[in-house]
Parts: structure tokens; sequence; C-alpha cells
């Protein structure tokens, strides 16, 4: 059953086109959420607003190119022109290695064979566009006292996986400021979490594979109950925790499968390594 806290909640995706943020965008309009689906692919989001457009809630396509960083405050503004308001925000578009060698599973990418300006790219949209936007919301959801982010990261493991550069930087850049936005947000009503697959999930992401291997991939849909909870009302006290969504049990009530998927964000559960501790506001 939907959570009707979600109904008439409005929540900009981005790469809401094809993979995790096109199951996310769905997810979220059908259970009565506007949506601002944002891609840079015209034809993605023709198409996904041809499939949302019996569901209860509503999808606003909206084509644009994060790379050009601009766009980012320009998406917040629309939004806001459109409906007054804005509530929630998933971070879903990001590039993969792929935009360096299609084949870099099979052919590494070394750091050092890393072009400069795919290296700029990949920082762009997987980190700073993100900020952005998170920056863009962030005002208008204190205001409210009221907001949700959700950033897509990767798991762990990747973001040090030899081989993986630039991409799993640019995601630990994205972890790591998930930490320190949760805590800056603190206290005021908005709420920051990581959410990702816990595992190769069965996106563009991905190259290379038989369908039979997609099969056993997590699928995308898997994101579409975590990413509903994450921006209703129950989600209230959950901040600063990543979820995997393939560890989300359908058999329990959202919070306890919540809490059962998730651990701290970013590395707090190594502890404190830091040399002073911070001031007091």
């Amino acid at each position: 059953m939907n959570d009707p806290s979600l109904v008439d909640k409005i929540v900009i995706v981005t790469g809401a086109g094809s993979g995790l943020g096109r199951a996310m965008a769905l997810a979220l309009a059908e259970s009565g959420c506007h949506v601002v689906a944002v891609d840079n692919i015209a034809e993605r989001l023709d198409d996904l607003a041809a499939r949302a457009d019996n569901l209860p809630g509503g999808m606003v396509p909206l084509c644009a190119d994060l790379r050009e960083l601009e766009n980012c405050s320009a998406i917040v503004e629309k939004t806001l022109s459109e409906f007054g308001a804005v509530h929630g925000l998933v971070n879903c578009a990001g590039v993969s290695i792929a935009i360096i060698r299609p084949e870099f599973r099979r052919d590494n990418v070394m750091f050092w064979e890393v072009p400069d300006d795919k290296w700029q790219v990949m920082f762009d949209l997987n980190a700073t566009a993100p900020f952005l936007l998170a920056k863009a919301v962030a005002p208008h959801m204190i205001a409210q006292k009221w907001g949700r982010i959700v950033n897509v990261t990767t798991s762990l493991d990747t973001m040090i996986r030899p081989a993986w550069t630039p991409y799993g930087p640019s995601k630990a850049a994205l972890e790591a400021a998930s930490s320190n936005w949760a805590g800056d947000l603190d206290g005021k009503g908005v709420t920051v979490n990581v959410l990702i697959p816990g595992g190769p999930a069965n996106t563009d992401f991905v190259p290379g594979v038989t369908d039979e291997e997609r099969a056993k991939l997590v699928q995308p849909e898997t994101m579409g109950e975590p990413v509903k909870w994450l921006m209703s009302d129950a989600s209230e006290n959950f901040t600063a925790r990543r979820i995997l969504a393939s560890n989300w049990d359908d058999n329990l009530a959202p919070p306890e499968a919540a809490d059962q998927a998730s651990a701290s964000i970013a590395w707090r559960s190594i502890g404190r390594q830091a040399a002073t501790e911070p001031v007091p506001r």
C-alpha cells in the first residue's frame, strides 16, 4: 500500500530517462508524487512520460545536460516556478568508465591513462552536479522545514577498487558530501541519505553481458520501495544512512526494512581519526 504522505510531493529525479533513475521516477509517480524527470536525452523522457501518463502522480520531463553546470540551478528554478515548492531531490544521474573505454571491465583503464577531460566530466556529473542541485534546493527545504535528499553513490569497495578511476573517487566524493550535508541539515527537517542497488545493476553501467547474466543482476525496480519510503513522512528521523536496495525486505514494515537494509553513511563506523574535534555551533 502506498503511503498517502507521498501524494502531491514535488520530487526532482536526475538520470530519470533510464536505469535506476527511471525506476525511481516511475515508483514515485505511481505513489502520487509529481516528478520532475531530468535527463539529457529527449527520446528517453518522451518514453518515460508516455509510460507515466496514467499514473496517480505527474511526470514533468525536463531535458537538461548536467555537465553544463549552470543547468542545475535552472532545474530548481523551473521546478519552483511550476509547482511553488520542492520536497525531494534524487541525485541519480551519472556516468561510468565506459565513457573512457566501453569494454573497461575486460580491458582495464589505469589511472594514468585517464584523459584529463574525462576526469573532469565524471566529477562534474557524479559529484559537482549533485552538490549544486542540493545547494539550490536546501534553502527552500529549510524554509518549509521539510525535505528529502537522496544520493545514489556506489558500493564502498567500488570506490577504492583498482582500475576504477575516476568513477570510484567521484562516487566517494558524493558519499562523503552526503555525510557533510546530513550534518549541516540536522535538526532542520531535511534528511540526507544514500541509496544504492547493493550490487551490479541491470543498467547501461554494466556493458557487454548476456541476457542470462543480466537476469542475475540487481534489477532497477529494486530501488522503488526504498526511495518511496525515504521520500515519505515516515522517514522523518532517518538520516545519514546508506540503504542497500537489494537487502530491502518487502515482508517487513518499511521502517524495519530500512533499518535492516542500511548502515551508517560513508565511513562513520570506522570511528574518529581526526586530530581535532569540530567546534560546537
